[in-house]
């Protein structure tokens, strides 16, 4: 059995590593190039400079990529590019289980990363991946957890077993849609964190932001049908800490951007990778007319769409009046 890693970007080539501690691994990348060079410096210079790769994970550009019947495809890719990406790999494979780690939300369709797998591939068992990780901590070595949630209880078991390793531990969970909103929502709060660092409001004023961000985070997912588990395990609570306290999360780096009077494109341009928080944040501005109070993350929405606005003092007033 082979595990093939369709992305090699920073999380792409940090699970990978993880993953070739037990197994033979394969990392697709984007561009002929792009495998030569980690096949060259066994190490991805791009996206994980100073991570050295084990002998046991090829890299190949996606073209190349045969999967045969028992093996696993891993899903790493960014948000944007996984339409594209399942519609390529539908006639590529033969029911095998496929694990998310992509995460995000499709604004055009209110869709998850993985509602977009299921209904472009139904043939294959969806296996979704998500929690607390921070991809350069887990490449150099540092533990955490994740959650592995499947509606196939088969298939979950059967994917937790090979994808078992020393670093990143797994907890099993059956609630997909809700591991996966969670994992949208909360990048809508880091950015908050990150637009009051980038104003220097202090800590007591982000301690207020993150406590009534949990707020609205718990509201939006009450009204979405979360299950309570989930909201306050590793794949709700437990990331969304992760991501507004790490000073790498690019959610968080790029909500200070912004603070620091950056306009959104450059911001975005600057982190270099894909913001899930901004594509849940168009989300929550569309949600304005439901019976939902959220004034916390209806104003970090406008921050990120609404150029030339007085953040200092709309935060300001935000947390010191809020009364969700």
């Amino acid at each position: 059995m082979t595990i093939h890693v369709i992305g090699a970007g920073n999380w792409g080539t940090t699970l990978s590593k993880l993953f070739a501690e037990t197994n033979d691994v394969v990392l697709c990348t984007h561009s002929a190039e792009h495998a030569d060079e980690i096949t060259t410096f066994r190490e991805n210079r791009r996206y994980l400079s100073g991570v050295p790769l084990p002998s046991n994970l090829t890299a190949i550009p996606l073209a190349a990529c045969f999967i045969e019947a028992d093996d696993v495809v891993v899903l790493a890719v960014p948000s944007r590019s996984l339409p594209d990406l399942t519609q390529e790999l539908r006639s590529r494979l033969c029911g095998n289980p496929l694990v998310c780690a992509t995460k995000g939300f499709q604004h055009a369709s209110f869709k998850t990363m993985g509602q977009l797998v299921r209904e472009t591939i139904p043939e294959s068992p969806l296996i979704v991946l998500s929690g607390p990780n921070i991809a350069r901590e887990l490449a150099s070595g540092l533990p955490s957890k994740a959650v592995l949630a499947s509606h196939d209880l088969t298939a979950l078991t059967r994917v937790a077993r090979v994808l078992r390793n020393d670093t990143l531990v797994f907890e099993l969970s059956r609630d997909v849609d809700g591991v996966e909103l969670c994992a949208a929502l909360k990048g809508v709060i880091a950015v908050g964190v990150g637009i009051a660092d980038g104003l220097k409001l202090g800590d007591n004023m982000t301690a207020l932001l993150m406590t009534y961000g949990l707020r609205e985070f718990v509201e939006v997912a009450e009204f979405l049908e979360i299950r309570h588990k989930t909201i306050y395990g590793i794949a709700g609570l437990g990331d969304l800490i992760t991501t507004c306290i790490s000073p790498n999360s690019r959610n968080r780096r790029f909500g200070r951007l912004l603070g620091q009077g950056m306009p959104t494109d450059e911001a975005l341009a600057q982190v270099g990778m894909v913001v899930e928080g901004v594509q849940m944040a168009r989300t929550i501005v569309e949600m304005g007319d439901l019976n939902i109070r959220i004034p916390l993350f209806s104003t970090i929405a406008r921050a990120i769409f609404e150029e030339n606005r007085s953040l200092r003092e709309e935060f300001t007033a935000c947390l010191i009046h809020y009364r969700g």
